[in-house]
């Protein structure tokens, strides 16, 4: 496990895995729900981009800042990544100014259907998934007989 990790490694990590699981971790009595988000784009300062559906309730009763986590996976992939930080709604297209999320999705902000949500990584732990053994039961029965009969430092 690897913590703490330069802007540039993250970067390259979420490129490789797209979908991470977007939570709050807010104390609010209004919580944004938990979503699966595609990661849309990760700006100069190293913040990380999401868009998510407009939430059903009032929008302004949500805390505009919350802590929030993200779990990067991917089936197949040997590693995850989990990122803790700081989100920020952003309700409008003027509060994304310096991203590409208007371009990508033209009008999507202005019918009211998505918001922004943008994640300013305080803490990041990359892990690597061990190797697993080999399932193989004629292999294990093979292992097995070797250790009883011929190895001497085998105790069982």
């Amino acid at each position: 496990m690897i913590r703490d990790l330069s802007i540039a490694f993250l970067s390259e990590k979420i490129k490789e895995l797209e979908n991470a699981l977007f939570m709050s971790e807010s104390g609010a009595l209004v919580n944004l729900p938990t979503h699966i988000v595609r990661i849309t784009e990760i700006d100069g300062e190293g913040n990380i981009w999401f868009i998510i559906p407009r939430p059903t309730q009032v929008l302004e009763s949500f805390s505009r800042e919350m802590p929030a986590k993200l779990d990067f996976f991917k089936k197949g992939k040997d590693f995850f990544l989990k990122i803790s930080g700081l989100a920020t709604i952003a309700w409008s297209a003027e509060e994304m100014k310096g991203t590409t999320l208007t371009k990508q999705f033209p009008g999507l902000f202005d019918k009211e259907k998505m918001v922004a949500v943008k994640v300013k990584v305080e803490s990041s732990e990359y892990v690597e998934k061990a190797a697993k053994q080999s399932s193989n039961p004629i292999k294990q029965v093979g292992t097995q007989v070797y250790n009883w009969l011929l190895n001497p430092l085998f105790n069982s």
